[in-house]
């Protein structure tokens, strides 16, 4: 009698329950087991797709990772200007990686994780690679526009990623600095890296 697969849960949906408890417990806090019990699964139909925890946690970044390109382009497609697109890339970025509990923690995890581990660091590394060029793409067109004024396009996003990542780190000690009230603060100082006018400030000075 031909035997046949046994019933697995996708791929994706096995990523996204240990995403779920990697932003919970902290990935040395969950195991294999945990995993399946987070998907509804038995230990056999994670084991179906993943052969151990660290194909998982690549799994899990993959997953965010593709869920970023999604929802940012979601984000930016309906701006009608340059700027718009900057600043509606800007507005996602502060309120998904840095007011949302769950994707800090998450992405601090992975971090940690990568310290370690070099796999995770690669995966990681081109991560970062992708969201700053996609930056350097919508800040460079803003400043080509004439919508922004940057002298050194390349060096201000890399600034402002340093700025999300030292804003996320200090949030472990000062909370209050990634909640949702200084949500408009934190954009604003962000925006102004890249060479937009901070409110209530002049604007600087033309030396044409």
């Amino acid at each position: 009698m031909p035997t046949s697969s046994p019933t697995v849960a996708k791929p994706d949906e096995l990523a996204l329950a240990a995403f779920t408890l990697f932003s919970t417990r902290g990935i040395a806090g969950v195991n294999m087991d945990a995993i399946a019990a987070g998907a509804g699964v038995t230990k056999g139909s994670l084991y179906w797709h993943y052969s151990s925890k660290k194909e998982v946690v690549l799994a899990a970044c993959g997953v965010y990772y593709r869920q970023w390109r999604e929802a940012m382009a979601a984000a930016t497609g309906q701006a009608t200007s340059a700027y718009a697109k900057v600043e509606a890339a800007v507005e996602y970025s502060v309120r998904s990686c840095l007011l949302d509990d769950a994707n800090r923690v998450f992405t601090m995890e992975i971090v940690a994780q990568a310290l370690y581990d070099q796999d995770v660091r690669a995966s990681w590394a081109g991560f970062l690679d992708e969201a700053e060029r996609y930056f350097l793409g919508l800040t460079h067109r803003a400043v080509g526009a004439g919508e922004l004024e940057c002298d050194d396009v390349d060096g201000a996003v890399s600034v402002m990623f340093s700025a999300m990542e030292g804003t996320k780190q200090i949030s472990l000690f000062r909370p209050q600095s990634c909640a949702p009230e200084s949500e408009l603060r934190i954009r604003a100082q962000l925006l102004s890296l890249l060479g937009a006018p901070v409110p209530g400030r002049p604007a600087r000075a033309s030396t044409v």
